[in-house]
């Protein structure tokens, strides 16, 4: 397992738990129906970006460090989210 400061220091990507995955998938999701919902998080992302920052909100921490690959990923995972609302919401 890797301490750390090796996850730190492996490509930008930080260790986090899975319900932080699952929570930008579903927050991507909603922004199909709610639009407003996907753009407070994209601000909230990115604000954590600009000031090198990272909250855990269920935890009531935050953390210094954050990258534009760990962001990215968030991001994607948010889009992966609206990518699969859309296709619900067209089928359905």
């Amino acid at each position: 397992m890797q301490t750390k400061t090796e996850i730190k220091n492996s490509g930008g990507l930080y260790e986090r738990p899975r319900y932080y995955a699952a929570s930008h998938l579903f927050f991507g999701f909603v922004s199909v129906w709610y639009p407003l919902v996907g753009i407070l998080a994209l601000i909230y992302q990115l604000g954590q970006y600009v000031f090198n920052i990272r909250a855990f909100p269920v935890e009531g921490r935050i953390e210094p460090g954050n990258s534009w690959q760990h962001t990215g990923l968030k991001l994607f995972e948010m889009a992966i989210g609206y990518l699969a609302g859309t296709l619900v919401r067209r089928l359905y």
